[in-house]
């Protein structure tokens, strides 16, 4: 086998993931043209929230809130560890959030749309990742609702997992500490989309 046929080519595709339901503490997230690629589950009291690879038993990721003591994060395979010394929160307001992931560093963004977007410390004007609430849909005279979103360029495939878990808890915790400022049906609501 020659060195030529053992290279792999960069994909330099963007992936779409679609929530079961625009609710980032209980969904299943599915690649579309795929099917499902993690499920986040919560505790009744919504304080632990537990992310799965899909038909996984070990958690990729928990994260407790802890009212006044600080929240925590524990990632397969690692100690459990304040989400401070993870994600590094702005000292005036939640947004901006910075995290860092073999070597490189990655910045979630609040946009004035009320939308998260990541990007990344070499192009800061660019985003790799954002999220699209779900929303109504009125291009076939009959009115639809598509399903939240979350799309990832490839520098962002390129850490998945950190992307998808920091997005969920961000996400999360920005709709707790505001109250939803659009969306057709608030911040918990539930869409499928029928076509992955």
């Amino acid at each position: 086998m020659s060195s030529q046929e053992t290279l792999v080519e960069r994909v330099h595709t963007t992936s779409v993931f679609i929530f079961s339901r625009d609710d980032m503490r209980q969904t299943t997230i599915s690649l579309r043209g795929h099917g499902p690629v993690y499920t986040v589950n919560s505790d009744q009291s919504s304080t632990r929230t537990s992310i799965f690879h899909f038909g996984d038993h070990v958690p990729l990721a928990v994260s407790e809130q802890r009212g006044i003591l600080p929240d925590k994060i524990t990632f397969r395979g690692q100690d459990r560890q304040k989400l401070k010394s993870w994600l590094k929160f702005s000292s005036v307001s939640l947004f901006p959030v910075t995290f860092e992931a073999f070597g490189r560093f990655y910045t979630w963004r609040f946009s004035a749309r009320g939308e998260l977007s990541m990007h990344s410390q070499e192009h800061p004007e660019e985003a790799i990742a954002w999220f699209t609430p779900s929303r109504r849909s009125d291009t076939t005279g009959s009115p639809t609702m598509l399903a939240a979103s979350l799309t990832l360029k490839p520098d962002a495939l390129e850490i998945q997992d950190l992307t998808v878990v920091s997005f969920l808890l961000l996400e999360q915790k920005s709709r707790t500490m505001s109250r939803p400022t659009g969306g057709v049906a608030g911040p918990y609501a539930f869409f499928v989309e029928a076509l992955y």
